[in-house]
């Protein structure tokens, strides 16, 4: 990623020791677009993305679509690896909008 961003409810960085990125705060709608341009600049290059959503206290469903949007846009060996904790409760969603089963989408707790 080129750079950063940020507004006043979300920053956006990117790791250091993978490529992916880092999200700080809460993820909404609006929030759509930098983060598809933010996965997708790496979907370029590495197999695989880490999207670490260990510092996010609240994630819209149309985040979380986008989220699954970008994985099933990768092909294998890619994957797209999202680590969360439990109050986001993706597990969960995922299996309710049966996105659990994508392939190149995994879920690791942290």
């Amino acid at each position: 990623m080129r750079g950063y961003f940020v507004d006043e409810l979300l920053l956006i960085t990117p790791l250091h020791h993978a490529a992916g990125v880092r999200l700080f705060g809460e993820v909404v709608g609006a929030h759509k677009a930098p983060l598809a341009v933010a996965v997708t600049e790496y979907s370029r290059a590495a197999d695989e993305i880490t999207v670490d959503l260990t510092q996010v206290q609240y994630l819209a469903n149309s985040a979380l679509e986008t989220i699954v949007a970008l994985a099933r846009s990768l092909n294998p060996p890619q994957r797209l690896r999202v680590l969360a904790g439990p109050e986001l409760r993706i597990k969960e969603r995922l299996a309710a909008g049966e996105w659990d089963r994508i392939e190149t989408l995994q879920l690791q707790a942290a």
